[in-house]
């Protein structure tokens, strides 16, 4: 891990979450206290309004960190913005799972007052780029990439290739290719393994697959792995961390590989990540447990 000195401070915030926007002014009295600039973007600085910070027209451009409050949706939208340009990203836990969410909303301005006091502790992970051959728009993607038909009732013939070498064709209702970060969403939803955070590799996954015989591959991340469409079908889509993007032509090629700039997040003196399994996904706990500690 390196630690970065902190001059200059992003904030995201979900406006949706009254917690939230009550942080923001907290983060922004603590930013005042230590002498870091603040900075919000364009959309969220009218609704915040908040004392002493600066309207960034390039957010989050010059900044050290990006402070996310909200739940694990809001800090993947903060670590599209901050990840391509190398600037690492703290989520403030005011959602409902908080899995990649480092900071719990209790204790949340201790935290945050130690990072600017002392540094922030950043942790590099893969993450993905995605592109639809003949096109130059790129995609990053810090959990996956998948693609889903659009019309209930017909299944699609994906066809996959590994570094140009063809591997199967699954029938299925779409492809999700996920970064070791991504492992415990779509990925885990779609039947795939669940990978350690710092691992170098890539997991392809059906979704529903029709057939018995299709399951998950974990393949190295220094892959290109191609998810081609048949020509004859219309009505995919494109989706890049459960946000759709595009809509795909009939024989369309989607390629997904390692993005040469890795997502950043700060890590605080906390559980390790298999406790957070335990705790978040009960991962390693029997069901009965679960249920009576539920009730």
């Amino acid at each position: 891990m390196t630690v970065r000195p902190i001059a200059n401070l992003a904030l995201y915030v979900d406006l949706r979450r009254k917690a939230a926007v009550q942080a923001a002014r907290t983060v922004a009295d603590l930013a005042q206290r230590h002498n870091v600039a603040l900075q919000v973007g364009p959309q969220q600085a009218r609704e915040l309004d908040l004392n002493g910070v600066s309207l960034a027209e390039h957010f989050p451009q010059s900044a050290d960190l990006v402070v996310s409050l909200g739940g694990d949706g809001t800090l993947l939208r903060a670590a599209h913005l901050a990840g391509p340009l190398g600037i690492p990203v703290v989520g403030v836990d005011f959602g409902r799972v908080g899995f990649l969410t480092e900071v719990g909303r209790s204790g949340y301005e201790e935290a945050l007052e130690k990072i600017l006091r002392a540094g922030a502790a950043t942790e590099s992970r893969l993450a993905l780029q995605a592109r639809v051959l003949g096109r130059e728009e790129t995609f990053y993607a810090v959990n996956d990439v998948h693609l889903d038909r659009k019309h209930l009732g017909h299944i699609v013939n994906f066809g996959i290739e590994l570094s140009g070498e063809r591997v199967a064709t699954i029938p299925a209702d779409g492809i999700v290719v996920a970064s070791p970060t991504g492992s415990t969403a779509y990925f885990l939803s779609a039947g795939g393994p669940i990978m350690a955070p710092k691992l170098q590799a890539i997991g392809i996954a059906p979704i529903c697959p029709h057939t018995l015989f299709s399951r998950p591959l974990i393949v190295s991340a220094d892959e290109t792995i191609h998810v081609a469409l048949p020509d004859d079908i219309e009505g995919t889509q494109l989706f890049v961390d459960g946000e759709p993007v595009l809509q795909l032509p009939a024989g369309a090629t989607v390629e997904v590989v390692r993005s040469p700039t890795p997502v950043r997040f700060v890590r605080l003196d906390s559980e390790y990540f298999f406790q957070t399994l335990e705790r978040k996904l009960h991962w390693g706990m029997s069901i009965k447990r679960v249920i009576d500690e539920e009730s």
